[in-house]
Order: C-alpha cells, then sequence, then structure tokens
C-alpha cells in the first residue's frame, strides 16, 4: 500500500469516527457502522485511488465486503441516513484534490456529471412513479380509499420489516 493513500484512508476513518462518535473499524453488523463503513467505501474509493484489496484491509475486510458495501449498502446509506449522507457529501466536497492534474480533474469532473445525470435519472423516475400512483389512487372511489389505505400501510410496514432483514443478512 501507498503511504500516503492509507494516510488519506485514515484522515477519512478518523473523520466519519470523530463525527459519528463511534468506530467504524469494529466488528459489528449494528445498521450505523454498517451503513458508515459503507460511506467510509466510498469516499475511500472515491478519494484514495487504493484498491478494493487494500481499501477493505485498512478495516479488516475483504474486496468482496467492500464492493458489496458500495454497491448495495452506501445507497441505502444516503437514502434512509439524513446525518451519513451530509457527512458524505460535506467531506466530498469539501475535499480539495491539489494532488490531481489537470486531466485528473477533468477526468473526475466528468465522471461525477455522470453520476449527477443518473441520480437525476432516477429522481425522474420515481417522480413519474409518483404521478402514476396518484392517478391510481384518484381512480378509487371514495367510500373505499380509506379500507385501500389501511391495507396499503400494512403491506409497507411488511415489506420493511423483510427488507430490513435482509439487509441485516447480509
Amino acid at each position: 500500500m501507498n503511504l500516503v493513500r492509507t494516510l488519506q484512508a485514515n484522515e477519512i476513518k478518523a473523520y466519519l469516527d470523530n463525527c459519528l462518535g463511534i468506530d467504524i473499524g469494529m466488528k459489528t453488523r449494528k445498521r450505523n457502522y454498517v451503513y458508515a463503513r459503507a460511506v467510509y467505501f466510498k469516499l475511500c474509493k472515491k478519494h484514495t485511488r487504493m484498491s478494493l484489496y487494500d481499501i477493505g484491509s485498512t478495516l479488516g475486510m475483504d474486496h468482496s465486503s467492500v464492493i458489496h458495501a458500495i454497491s448495495n449498502v452506501f445507497p441505502l446509506a444516503i437514502k434512509y441516513d439524513s446525518h451519513l449522507q451530509d457527512l458524505y457529501y460535506d467531506y466530498k466536497f469539501s475535499h480539495k484534490h491539489e494532488t490531481e492534474s489537470i486531466f485528473e480533474n477533468y477526468s473526475r469532473l466528468l465522471r461525477e456529471n455522470v453520476e449527477l445525470r443518473g441520480e437525476i435519472k432516477e429522481i425522474k423516475k420515481e417522480s413519474l412513479l409518483d404521478r402514476r400512483f396518484l392517478d391510481l389512487y384518484n381512480e378509487i372511489p371514495e367510500a373505499k380509499k380509506e379500507e385501500v389505505y389501511t391495507k396499503l400501510d400494512t403491506i409497507v410496514k411488511v415489506a420493511k420489516i423483510f427488507h430490513e432483514k435482509d439487509i441485516l443478512q447480509s
């Protein structure tokens, strides 16, 4: 491992540890630790140029755990934990890219642009789904709306329970 990159990873870890008041390297499956590690892995991947193997080894994990965290856990962490979302974007945008060449800076900005365009597409998809759902809801007779709402509420609660169970088991 490159010493400069390791120091950058240690800086990211210290940032998250201090802001969250936890040690993200602790071996536990508690959600707040799992989410924080996913944010750590994502920041390391973005800012250190370390291999996935090296990123994982900083916390005693393997590269497949890093891949899983970045691909599957990170989006959930950003979506459901606003504090982690704030920390991620604060670090991402406050991190000075002083060591980048002009080409590297340009390449990074292009990648970020592609990522942001993808996020915009997702938001538009969600908006379209919301609109379709509202159209369906408006077709329900007034007398049946409360009954439908109660059934949907139950379905959503059950789906959340199974989703959280799946996350904890993985």
